[in-house]
């Protein structure tokens, strides 16, 4: 059950249901359009999901690693202190003396994108890890576990973090998918809670440290205004810390509404739009930006609910491009991608299957929020899993363990 489609499906239908929690009162009502083709891409998806699941690919597996994971460890935290001296402090040191954290633009340029994401990577293998050990060696897990952590609070990044943790999620599923025990379920919704609440107080600070507004980290009156809070959810007993999840999963789907209600769609297809939707779409950013350099055409802008709220979902840019046929284009696209890596990745009998895998889950749940496809940050993930899987099966062939993680 835990694969990229099912993910797909289960992602875009809790957000439908939560956009009609009410609240939130700048959201428009969904068009008939807009209901009809995810009933058509849930059947699909749904097709898909259930040919993964029948040919039982996606099934935990426990595994093992060499020492040489604690050097990667050392490799990754030493590349992070030569960025924070490169951006002469961190993030997290800014925000605490008040200031701007400035996280958007620390690192060193690309250097950055390879050592984050390759820190995405070891957060996620390290979280396999624990699931597969017991006694000493889990603890020693557990602890290079949150030692990968660092990175993330040092640069106050919220973004990288949650899509760590929705790789773990995954993995945590699958591991206990076959045994499943209440004590199992009702840790899974004390932690979810849990993280949905830190996710709003940290949310708290950074907008509150940004406007400089005296505002404490527990203050959520700057979310609930961008967001057009209702009365009723105001005066409700919900924590407002809540409000930024809701707002965050279910305003990109608003802007989608309303970039099919009042946009324009293209009467004809053209060359130089079916290029930048290639470019800018299909691929990630850090090679598509630069083929796109010396475009002609506009950057296309979603529509928005409310200036603050400036994204919808990974399928608006595409129906502003090409109408009806770029958003089927587009989610086609990542449905074969999906397919074909998970069968290459399993042909490897590769260890990083499910790291692989967790990656994939993530990138399509959160297609729900923005094109996560041509987000390097998190889609260049998928490269390690391969790459680490091909050097395993070099070290196999030459035999010699050294290669190995």
């Amino acid at each position: 059950m835990i694969n990229p489609f099912f993910m797909f499906i289960a992602a875009f239908s809790a957000v439908i249901v939560s956009c009609f929690f009410g609240w939130s009162s700048i959201y428009p009502a969904f068009s008939l359009e807009v209901i009809f083709f995810f009933l058509i891409m849930f059947l699909l998806a749904g097709i898909l999901g259930y040919f993964i699941k029948k040919s039982n690919v996606v099934t935990f597996k426990k595994i093992s690693s060499t020492t040489n994971v604690v050097w990667l460890l050392i490799l990754v935290l030493i590349g992070t202190l030569f960025e924070g001296v490169y951006n002469k402090g961190f993030p997290l040191q800014f925000m605490l003396r008040g200031q701007d954290s400035g996280y958007t633009e620390f690192g060193i340029p690309t250097v950055h994108v390879i050592l984050l994401t390759l820190t995405a990577f070891l957060t996620t293998f390290l979280f396999h890890l624990i699931l597969s050990s017991v006694g000493k060696t889990r603890l020693t897990y557990i602890v290079l576990f949150l030692a990968s952590c660092i990175p993330y609070v040092l640069e106050v990044n919220r973004g990288m973090f949650m899509m760590v943790m929705l790789n773990c999620v995954t993995i945590f599923l699958l591991a206990i998918w076959q045994k499943i025990k209440v004590k199992y379920v009702v840790g899974a919704g004390i932690f979810l809670v849990l993280f949905m609440f830190l996710f709003g107080v940290m949310g708290n600070a950074r907008v509150n440290t940004s406007y400089q507004n005296g505002r404490s980290a527990f203050d959520s009156a700057s979310i609930l205004q961008i967001g057009g809070a209702t009365d009723s959810f105001k005066s409700s007993s919900i924590p407002k810390e809540f409000f930024w999840t809701y707002i965050y999963a279910s305003s990109p789907l608003a802007n989608f509404q309303k970039t099919v209600t009042d946009s324009k769609v293209p009467n004809k297809i053209t060359v130089p739009r079916v290029n930048q939707m290639f470019f800018g779409e299909l691929i990630p950013d850090f090679i598509g930006k630069r083929a796109l350099e010396n475009s002609k055409l506009k950057e296309v802008r979603t529509q928005q609910i409310t200036p603050e709220l400036n994204v919808g979902t990974a399928l608006s840019k595409p129906y502003l491009l090409l109408g009806w046929f770029g958003v089927i284009m587009y989610v086609l696209f990542i449905f074969a991608l999906a397919y074909l890596y998970l069968f290459f990745l399993y042909k490897l009998n590769s260890r990083f299957f499910i790291v692989g895998l967790a990656v994939l889950n993530t990138i399509f749940i959160l297609t729900i929020y923005s094109n996560m496809i041509s987000a390097t940050g998190l889609s260049f993930q998928l490269v390690y899993p391969i790459l680490f899987a091909l050097i395993d099966s070099y070290a196999e062939y030459k035999n010699k363990n050294y290669l190995r993680l």
